[in-house]
């Protein structure tokens, strides 16, 4: 079972005692909100509506036939009979409509399989593989019959056509299935998409149809639990490399997409791109108009500094963190919590990095973040803030305050979110701690109760959560109080242990397993 995302994050909140890849966070394929599985900019499936229904090459068609009729004609021994047929049936499962599946259950599926075969026949060979793309961009049991009725290999055959529109089809209808999950997507790399698919790749190949194989590549690179091989990414790349510097946007933005599917995984795979050279390119997409590719930009520049240090190292190195000022004021929220997201992984990494990013002058935005009302862009701020106390220098801390992060920090803490307030209560006393170096110890504690941080840090003392009512205790009992125990910070602030989320030695634990969420 994956581990989920905020058991995750909660290891990046101390750094005692930790190598930095624990503090690293990565996006679980469960949580919807930074990756959804169905969304605007990118498609899972498409139906083909190109042709107006009741026109055809042919001539004028039938298109309103009933389902006895479609069967008859369908197995007519008449070649025009099963042509019009054919057509008649791919305009009834152009659109989400209950006939889908009573041509499904009228075993209509295996001819138009058999018709793919029909070399003699091109029209026939190439309306069957359109009814089968639109089957096959319906639900997963629709998606399903398509795969039983075995039109997988044939469409992978297909691909080889000498038809330009047969290929493109037969590419489209491979995307669609594909796009249906892991399982799905793994039998269609199976049955041998990989070499026809980029082969398919060229100068010469119209607009139109390299949009479709950008889209089908994308989709082949979809999903994860598992994730597509890394043999199989390996076979790609190159040609996804290609696509990344071609002139159409959407051509550019259907390959960026596959970009983040592939770097939403392990350090191997990210290693991979960055090997490949595109870094420099993903960055100039930063400044992208088009919010689809804008997004997808930042989420793969997102996911690449979410490997290792020197993965994360490459990004900086390229130029990423001169765009994020701007990207971080952006009116898209998505495109803010993206931003938040992607520099809470690097001020989880080294003493360098945080100072790459604190030089970039992306302290002030992140504390604007916090100050919006857009929760989920606050969280990812969060984050940001409380990874830099808990692994920069003590006066890499201090710029946080000096840059006004307490006030916001402190109105946080009214929220319901107990795992963020952890977060929040264990970043206001790393920046305690911190400005002991610089005799600012009151100074701070002053600053905290005058944003009303004391009173609401009193409260969460008898919050039902044990953590935060634990943290908020030593907090107070720490700072905020006249018997002044002297204690060690570390005492105060949650770390990551094998049983769970624990404290350290000098706080009286309420369970022996530590604080698991």
């Amino acid at each position: 079972m994956p581990v989920s995302r905020d058991n995750e994050r909660i290891k990046a909140f101390k750094n005692k005692g930790k190598d930095q890849e624990e503090m690293r966070r990565r996006r679980n394929d469960m949580q919807v909100e930074l990756r959804k599985a169905k969304r605007e900019e990118q498609m899972l499936k498409r139906r083909n509506i190109a042709a107006p229904l009741g026109e055809n090459a042919a001539g004028p068609v039938k298109t309103d036939m009933t389902i006895p009729e479609l069967v008859q004609n369908i197995y007519s021994n008449e070649a025009h009979l099963r042509l019009m047929a054919t057509i008649a049936a791919r305009s009834l499962v152009t659109d989400q409509s209950p006939l889908v599946d009573e041509v499904i259950a009228a075993g209509l599926l295996p001819k138009f399989v058999e018709f793919l075969n029909c070399v003699d026949h091109p029209e026939l060979q190439f309306e069957a593989a359109w009814t089968i793309t639109n089957v096959a961009s319906g639900t997963p049991p629709q998606t399903q019959a398509v795969v039983q009725a075995g039109a997988v290999p044939i469409l992978v055959k297909l691909l080889t056509s000498t038809d330009p529109r047969l290929c493109e089809q037969a590419a489209w209808a491979l995307g669609n299935i594909s796009g249906d999950g892991p399982e799905l997507r793994d039998y269609v790399i199976r049955m041998g998409i990989v070499p026809p698919l980029i082969s398919l790749i060229r100068p010469d190949t119209p607009l139109e149809h390299l949009r479709t194989l950008a889209w089908c590549l994308a989709n082949v690179c979809r999903h994860r639990n598992p994730v597509p091989p890394i043999e199989v990414i390996n076979q790609v790349l190159p040609s996804m490399s290609q696509l990344l510097y071609h002139t159409d946007k959407h051509v550019v933005a259907e390959i960026t997409w596959a970009f983040v599917y592939v770097t939403d995984g392990s350090d191997e795979r990210i290693e991979a791109v960055v090997a490949a050279g595109v870094l420099p390119r993903l960055v100039v997409m930063l400044t992208a108009s088009d919010p689809s590719l804008l997004i997808a930009a930042v989420r793969a520049v997102g996911n690449i500094v979410s490997g290792t240090d020197t993965q994360t190292q490459a990004v900086i190195n390229a130029g990423a963190l001169n765009y994020f000022a701007n990207l971080a004021t952006s009116d898209d929220k998505k495109i803010q919590k993206e931003v938040a997201w992607t520099i809470s992984n690097i001020t989880a990494g080294t003493q360098p990095q945080i100072q790459s990013v604190i030089d970039a002058g992306l302290v002030p935005p992140l504390v604007s973040m916090l100050e919006r009302n857009d929760y989920k862009v606050q969280r990812e701020a969060a984050w940001a803030v409380t990874n830099l106390t808990a692994g920069g220098t003590k006066a890499q801390t201090m710029a946080l305050v000096n840059h006004g992060v307490i006030e916001p920090f402190c109105k946080l803490l009214a929220i319901q979110d107990a795992k963020v307030i952890v977060v929040l209560l264990g970043g206001l006393g790393q920046i305690l701690e911190s400005s002991a170096a610089f005799n600012r110890v009151e100074e701070v504690a002053l600053m905290i109760e005058e944003a009303g941080g004391v009173d609401r840090i009193e409260e969460l003392q008898d919050h039902p959560n044990k953590a935060v009512a634990h943290v908020a205790f030593h907090l107070i009992c720490r700072y905020f109080s006249e018997g002044d125990t002297g204690a060690d910070t570390a005492n105060l602030n949650p770390q990551a242990g094998d049983g769970g989320f624990q404290f350290g030695a000098g706080a009286s634990a309420p369970s022996a397993g530590g604080f698991n969420f």
